[in-house]
């Protein structure tokens, strides 16, 4: 568990925190620039000293005002892995990737197990200035994880790269999670990411946490909608993999309101997957549809309707503990005579499924 209750004054600016944060797993920090995403990880890499508070690894004191602690960044036994890389340009791959090993340490991965799940290999002959940038940042996440961390920050690893060097990484960072027995903290502003890869959301805002826990609770929460962008509004479901039908491609995807099925995925039974599900996507009717094509249908129940765009209303439908988001026009409302409470039928496409993280 890491914990980070600090204050610190930067040119005018504050940030407070209270945060007791998972020992595994991704905890994405969340906000506008300016919210103090950067001068978080900053306090807990040690680049930043704060005015008083304490900063914690499973109970080793990293700071603490009160007994005078103060460790050292080089001693801290973390990872950090920045916008851009940050690579030594007169170094080859291989030799910015063994920059990070410790004496006596082998570290997990090992090296020739990073290098393979970063797809390396290729490249460990070349100079940082012939590759790409999404490149160049999975050398520095293979850099970062052979110092053998207890930690790793990543600052918005992805913040200089263009859409397709995005969506390219995107799959590297996400296999960290299946491997490391250690916590993640990763700054991002874009919810796509934090969507895809977080597994704990803490949303900040001037300085202060506006939000925290598990990132589907945050993301469904309608409260939260405003921080996220209206238009993204979405059912984000935490799945398990039940069954992978190869003879008709499709794979059934248990959560506890039932089975979702989707296109087939290549991934075995029993992973963790979590989806999304566009508002607009979603259909309702107030009887049980017969002989249709779509083959995901859930019976819920109306918790809330509330204004949407201009014409059109979200409506958030309970099945189990499981909330999906439908956008429905005004008139469609009034006409099926859609109330608080009652009961109807969700329905939505297999197709309409995207599967994150994976």
């Amino acid at each position: 568990m890491i914990e980070a209750k600090f204050n610190v004054d930067r040119e005018g600016f504050t940030l407070q925190l209270d945060l007791e944060l998972p020992g595994t797993g991704v905890t994405a920090l969340f906000g506008q620039s300016g919210s103090g995403k950067t001068t978080t990880i900053n306090v807990l890499s040690g680049l930043i000293k704060p005015n008083h508070g304490l900063v914690s690894i499973n109970g080793k004191a990293l700071f603490d005002s009160d007994k005078g602690i103060n460790v050292a960044t080089e001693k801290r036994g973390l990872g950090y892995v920045f916008q851009e890389g940050r690579l030594f340009p007169h170094l080859t791959v291989k030799e910015n990737l063994l920059y990070g090993l410790k004496p006596n340490i082998d570290p997990f991965p090992s090296q020739k197990e990073t290098i393979e799940l970063l797809g390396l290999t290729k490249f460990l002959h070349r100079k940082p200035v012939s590759l790409s940038g999404g490149e160049r940042q999975r050398v520095a996440i293979g850099r970062a994880l052979l110092c053998s961390p207890q930690l790793l920050l990543m600052d918005e690893p992805l913040a200089a790269l263009d859409a397709a060097r995005k969506q390219e990484l995107l799959p590297y960072i996400s296999k960290l999670k299946d491997i490391l027995n250690i916590p993640i903290i990763y700054v991002s502003h874009q919810i796509q990411e934090i969507m895809n890869l977080a597994d704990t959301l803490v949303l900040l805002e001037n300085g202060k946490v506006l939000e925290q826990g598990p990132v589907d609770k945050i993301i469904n929460n309608p409260k939260m909608t405003p921080y996220f962008g209206e238009n993204l509004k979405s059912s984000f479901i935490k799945c398990i993999i039940e069954n992978n039908d190869r003879n008709t491609s499709v794979t059934k995807l248990g959560f506890d309101g039932g089975l979702i099925t989707t296109t087939i995925l290549n991934k075995p039974v029993g992973s963790h997957v979590r989806v999304r599900i566009r508002a607009q996507d979603i259909a309702v009717s107030i009887e049980q549809p017969q002989d249709i094509s779509i083959a995901n249908i859930f019976e819920v129940k109306i918790k809330t309707i509330e204004p949407s765009e201009e014409g059109f209303v979200d409506l958030s439908l309970i099945v189990k503990n499981t909330i999906f988001w439908a956008r429905l026009t005004k008139t469609s409302v009034t006409t099926l005579k859609l109330t608080p409470g009652g009961v109807v039928y969700a329905l939505f496409k297999s197709t309409a499924i995207e599967v994150l993280g994976h």
